[in-house]
């Protein structure tokens, strides 16, 4: 490959810079610190690589695939007491020490030490750059050179290990350098904060540092826990999975195949780490819901029956709802619903194209290629160039054309970045990151986190000297409390329109249609609708609606609902855009002794949280008063005109 003698070269004068600035190191011995502290924080830097929770490569978290350690604030902590060069060694002994133990090969030995190495005397010279001085740690007026030392040593060490991995798998640096700092970005910052804590003790009260070592020790507990507690569910999810493929032999190791599949080509296209591992736990995962469908069915070698369909048809949709109770495999959940849809909108479901995630469209090419060259009971399995035959006239229709012709190359030993023109690979990098936005989570500000924040900022400007400072942030703080009561008040007047609506005289269509119209003069009320839920078909049919503007489909109702509303008892809420017209929508749910019946939803245009609050505190009620009845138990009815 081209970019093994780059990543070569690039390994040898890594661990050239790295041994040069050890010598210096060395030789310059720039540094008063006596043996006793070189020896206690040798000590410590053995001590945290020895205590590491390792990597796991196949969490469901892409973070799990570095390991956590506390040796980066020890090197820290190095360079602030004792200077950058004499820092360096410290940084460089822990890896030297311990990863030759743990059979590590040379060469990652002497790379990853040069790395520390070279952070750690980096990041100590642009401390004393900025006024920084080791071994007299002064606070708060050190917190501009602290900053600048904690970005110039996490960005090269970031920097170092992306740029090795992109040269010797030939990807971009750009992308692995940023999912790195983003799955990094918390545990980075709570190294650097105890970092600083040993320094300022060590500097000012040595015997201080006592304290910090059962915290160490609890946060190291906790990460290692944390990562066994994933390990556990992922596996106990895979062995769900095997049992599934397992019910039917003609499928055995199906979900196994599929996972490998999307993997390859998400890894060949060089999409980045977190959309390849969301990717490959789909694959894995995505016919869970066959749980729900009788192994006979499965096995069956002739044409099924509508009974029979009806079973088969909604197991995606039950894939979806077992991950998204999952909070680290609910982004996943979207995808395994679509994974039968079509390109051209006529799947399972009816999903328009637009509407399809580019994760989804990987699984529909890589399970139907599985599919098709597997021996099932009703037929023999296609050669493998037939097969992709089928998938390059499936192409535009069936299948996403460039999906499908990056997956026909992988599969022919091609590389689909020649098979891919410039602009087809950025329209489909473009669409991963767009799907990973689409999935993200809605940031909620609460109030008792603004005020509160606020007082302690206040306190902090006083205690710091800066009094002056504090009556400007507790007026913010007063002002977010202010209007969050502005907003209160408002939410219980619209829980009170809606209660007037409810009355008990009145009929689930005729309470529906007043809650609609009271709400339009009080709030920006754009749409309305009102959902029987049908749990066994996992589906919802809409029963009446109101708005002078169309709404979401029932399709795109019914997997909103069959995912965000297994997640939360309270509100569900979609943001802008993710149904359509533009508009926020709300769902309640409305359940009752038999468990759930439907929904009532309302789309807003407004941003603020008013109507949600108001909806969360009349939920019982309108439960009670709303849920609609199954279309056999009475007509359909019609659209109300807004």
């Amino acid at each position: 490959m081209r970019a093994r003698p780059k990543a070569r070269a690039w390994l040898l004068a890594t661990i050239a810079a790295g041994g040069g600035v050890l010598l210096a190191a060395v030789l310059l011995r720039r540094t008063d610190a006596s043996l006793a502290t070189l020896a206690l924080l040798g000590a410590a830097v053995v001590l945290t690589e020895l205590f590491q929770v390792p990597k796991d490569d196949n969490s469901l978290d892409p973070g799990d695939a570095h390991p956590v350690s506390f040796s980066s604030s020890i090197h820290l902590a190095a360079v602030l007491i004792i200077g950058p060069w004499t820092g360096a060694l410290v940084a460089a002994f822990g890896v030297l020490v311990v990863d030759p133990l743990r059979g590590s090969r040379w060469q990652v030995v002497a790379y990853n030490a040069s790395v520390f190495a070279l952070a750690a005397a980096a990041g100590g010279l642009a401390f004393q750059l900025a006024g920084g001085g080791p071994g007299a740690l002064e606070l708060p007026a050190d917190f501009p050179a602290l900053a600048v030392l904690g970005l110039a040593y996490y960005a090269l060490n970031n920097g170092f290990m992306s740029a090795i991995v992109a040269l010797a798998e030939e990807r971009s640096f750009w992308p692995l350098a940023r999912d790195a700092s983003k799955d990094g970005l918390s545990t980075a910052a709570g190294e650097f904060g105890l970092a600083v804590a040993i320094a300022f003790f060590a500097v000012h009260e040595p015997l201080a540092i006592v304290a910090l070592a059962p915290l160490m020790v609890a946060a190291y507990r906790s990460h290692e826990r944390l990562a066994a507690l994933r390990r556990e569910t992922a596996r106990a999810l895979e062995t769900f999975a095997n049992v599934i493929d397992e019910r039917d032999p003609s499928t055995y190791q199906h979900s196994a195949r599929v996972a490998e599949h999307v993997n390859r080509l998400a890894e060949a296209l060089q999409l980045p780490a977190s959309v390849t591992t969301r990717l490959r736990w789909a694959g894995r995962l995505h016919d869970l819901g066959k749980v729900a469908v009788d192994a006979a069915v499965l096995r069956k070698p002739g044409r099924l029956d509508e009974q029979e369909w009806a079973t088969m048809w909604r197991h995606p949709r039950l894939s979806a709802r077992l991950l998204r109770r999952f909070r680290f495999a609910a982004d996943q959940a979207r995808a395994v619903e679509y994974h039968h849809e079509r390109f051209d909108g006529s799947g399972y479901y009816d999903i328009a194209p637009g509407e399809i995630p580019l994760t989804a469209h990987f699984l529909i090419v890589a399970d139907s290629y599985d599919a098709m060259t597997s021996d099932r009971s009703y037929r023999r399995g296609l050669a493998p160039e037939v097969a992709l035959a089928e998938i390059e006239a499936g192409a535009g229709t069936q299948f996403h054309p460039l999906v499908a012709k990056a997956f026909v190359a992988l599969q022919r030993g091609q590389d689909p970045l020649e098979a891919l023109s410039p602009p087809e690979l950025r329209e489909l990098r473009r669409s991963a990151r767009a799907g990973a936005r689409r999935l993200g989570r809605r940031l909620t500000l609460r109030p008792e986190g603004v005020v509160g924040g606020a007082v302690i900022g206040a306190l902090g400007a006083f205690g710091l000297g800066a009094p002056l400072l504090a009556p400007p942030i507790l007026a913010l703080g007063l002002a977010a409390l202010a209007a969050d009561q502005l907003e209160r008040f408002r939410a219980r007047r619209l829980a009170a329109l809606v209660r007037a609506a409810l009355a008990p005289s009145r009929s689930p269509r005729s309470a529906f249609a007043a809650i609609c119209g009271g709400l339009t003069g009080a709030c920006p009320l754009g749409w309305a609708g009102l959902v029987a839920w049908h749990e066994h078909e996992c589906r919802g049919s809409l029963e009446t609606s109101f708005g002078s503007t169309g709404g979401p489909g029932e399709t795109a109702l019914t997997s909103w609902l069959l995912r965000e509303a297994e997640a939360t008892d309270r509100v569900i809420v979609a943001e802008r855009g993710e149904l359509g017209g533009g508009l926020i929508h709300l769902g309640v749910p409305l359940r009752g002794e038999q468990g759930l019946h439907g929904y009532l939803v309302l789309a807003v245009a407004g941003a603020d949280r008013r109507l949600e609050r108001a909806l969360g505190a009349c939920a019982e009620e309108l439960a009670l008063r709303l849920s609609p009845s199954a279309p056999a138990d009475r007509p359909r009815l019609e659209a109300i005109a807004s």
